[in-house]
C-alpha cells in the first residue's frame, strides 16, 4: 500500500492549525499547560527532590574535594518518572489533540486517557527509544532521521488502540516515507517563536544557576509563554498527521485570482480510539408535487329523458 506524500507547504499547514485554534486558543492553552505540568513540571520537581551528588565519586578517583568545583549531580527522579508514565501521558495528549482537531471539543480528561492503554503506551515509547538510540550510535544524524520515521506511532495508536506496538511503528515508518523532511521543515519554521518564548526561561537559569527549588518553580512559571508556542506546534503536527492519513484534504480554488484555500476534512463525532461511524449522506429533498385540481362534478342525468 502506497503512502501519501504531503504536498502542502509548511505555511499552509500552520494556517490550517491557526484556523482550527481560532476561538479555542485559551482552552487549548490550558490543555497544553496541563500536559506540560504532568510531564516536564512533575519531572523537574522529582529531579530536584531525588538526585545523587557525584562529588564523592569524583573524590574517590583522586580529584580535589574543593567547594568551588561544581561536580555534576544525577537527577534520576525525573528520568524514572518519564520512563514509567511518559508514554501514557503522550498517548492521552495525542488523543486530546485529535479529538479537538476533528470535533472542536477540548476534553481535559483525555490527558489521562492514555493510562487505559498503559502497557501499550509504555512499550511503544520503549521500542521507539531503543530504535532511535541504536540508530544514534551511527553518528547522530541517523538517530534524528529515525525519530522522524517513528514520529506518527502515537497518533496511529490513538486512532487504532487494537494495533500492536510493532504495527504502530511499522505503519509510522510507511507513512513517513518521503515525508520526514517535510515534518522537519515544518518544525524548523517555529524556531523563531521557540527562541523568543525561551528568553524568560533562559533568564531564570542565568539568575539561579544552582537550580534550587525556587529556581525550579520560577522556571516553570517562566515557561508559560512557551506554552502558546507548544500548542501551536502540537496542533500543526496534528494537522500534518491528518494530511498524512488523508482525513484532511486541502482543496485549492479553481480561479487563479482567488488566493484563499478551502480546507475540508472528515469530522468524527467519536474520540480517537472509538469505533468510527460512517455518517449517512443526506438525501436530496424531493420536489413537492403540484396539487391536482378537483374534478368538476358531473350533472345528474334527467330521469325523464
Amino acid at each position: 500500500m502506497n503512502n501519501h506524500i504531503i504536498l502542502e507547504p509548511a505555511w499552509k499547514i500552520r494556517e490550517i492549525a491557526r484556523n482550527a485554534l481560532k476561538g479555542y486558543w485559551k482552552p487549548m492553552f490550558v490543555a497544553t499547560l496541563i500536559f506540560y505540568l504532568l510531564t516536564n513540571g512533575v519531572g523537574q520537581v522529582l529531579s530536584y527532590v531525588f538526585s545523587y551528588d557525584t562529588r564523592e565519586v569524583y573524590v574517590s578517583f583522586g580529584l580535589p574535594n574543593d567547594s568551588y568545583i561544581n561536580y555534576p549531580s544525577v537527577n534520576y527522579g525525573g528520568s524514572i518518572y518519564d520512563f514509567l508514565v511518559g508514554g501514557a501521558f503522550t498517548l492521552g495528549f495525542t488523543m486530546l489533540l485529535l479529538t479537538f482537531f476533528r470535533t472542536k471539543r477540548v476534553d481535559y480528561s483525555l490527558n489521562f486517557e492514555g493510562f487505559s492503554f498503559f502497557v501499550k503506551a509504555f512499550l511503544l515509547q520503549l521500542l521507539i527509544g531503543i530504535k532511535v538510540f541504536l540508530w544514534t550510535l551511527l553518528f547522530i544524524v541517523p538517530g534524528i532521521v529515525a525519530g522522524y520515521r517513528y514520529s506518527q506511532a502515537f497518533y496511529i495508536l490513538a486512532d487504532n488502540p487494537d494495533y500492536s506496538v510493532t504495527q504502530c511503528v511499522e505503519e509510522s515508518k510507511r507513512l513517513m516515507m518521503g515525508n520526514k523532511g517535510r515534518l522537519f521543515y515544518l518544525e524548523l519554521t517555529f524556531i523563531g517563536w521557540a527562541l523568543l518564548a525561551s528568553i524568560p526561561t533562559g533568564l531564570i537559569i542565568a539568575l539561579f544557576p544552582d537550580s534550587g527549588f525556587f529556581a525550579v518553580i520560577a522556571s516553570l512559571i517562566a515557561a508559560l509563554p512557551a506554552i502558546f508556542v507548544y500548542e501551536y506546534v502540537y496542533v500543526s503536527k496534528a494537522a500534518f498527521y491528518e494530511l498524512l492519513t488523508e482525513r484532511l484534504v486541502v482543496v485549492f480554488p479553481s480561479t487563479p485570482t482567488d488566493n484563499t484555500v478551502e480546507t475540508t476534512y472528515t469530522v468524527y463525532e467519536q474520540a480517537p480510539g472509538q469505533p468510527q461511524e460512517t455518517p449517512e449522506e443526506p438525501t436530496e429533498p424531493t420536489e413537492p408535487t403540484e396539487p391536482t385540481e378537483p374534478a368538476e362534478p358531473t350533472e345528474p342525468a334527467d330521469k325523464n329523458e
